[in-house]
């Protein structure tokens, strides 16, 4: 079966092309993907190993957008595209378990410690009851998603995070000040508890 963030791309694609194009695109690129597996070294990182698996998620991902922009151009593909990762993204986050009422800051840092821990590299400047501020040197996300070949959907990545984490908590705010997606060495996330 699809992971959930698929099955609304498939929807959105199916809103946007229409069912039959959708079948025929998806199907094609199903199956090309179907010879493809990503593997890392046994000698590489942890980092190195994870990004493997981050390529095998998304390599229908990239099949389809190469699919479209064949049939489509790239503008109309990118309009596409963008939505499907704007609204798939915020379905890929379901990784981040709502807070319990008894819950704060802290323990948001450990839910998103663990989440993350699967896409970026990252060291925590400081967690304290009202602040949560880390660093990230690697998005393995965006690293993935250039050796697949759509580096150019990573521009938007960034949005995916700024959408989710607004509604994520009435007491948290969010800012991010540098962007690797963006051009940035690195990423640098704040998280305020009211």
């Amino acid at each position: 079966m699809f992971e959930p963030e698929y099955r609304v791309g498939f929807r959105i694609l199916k809103d946007e092309i229409g069912l039959l194009r959708t079948l025929r695109i998806s199907i094609a690129s199903l199956i090309k993907t179907l010879g493809v597996r990503y593997g890392a070294d046994k000698k590489v990182g942890e980092a190195e190993k994870k990004k493997a698996a981050i390529k095998n998620h998304f390599r229908l991902l990239a099949f389809l957008y190469k699919a479209l922009q064949r049939r489509y151009g790239t503008q109309r593909t990118d309009e596409i595209m963008r939505r499907i990762l704007m609204e798939g993204g915020q379905v890929f986050f379901r990784g981040f378990r709502p807070l319990r009422p008894e819950e704060d800051l802290q323990s948001f840092a450990e839910v998103y410690k663990d989440f993350e821990s699967n896409n970026i590299v990252f060291h925590v400047i400081e967690e304290s009851e009202q602040k949560f501020e880390l660093v990230i040197s690697r998005c393995l996300i965006c690293e993935a998603f250039h050796e697949l070949g759509i580096g150019r959907l990573t521009r938007w990545m960034c949005d995916i995070a700024f959408a989710y984490f607004s509604q994520y908590h009435p007491k948290m705010t969010y800012t991010k000040d540098r962007m690797i997606a963006r051009g940035d060495e690195t990423c640098h996330e704040v998280f305020l508890w009211r």
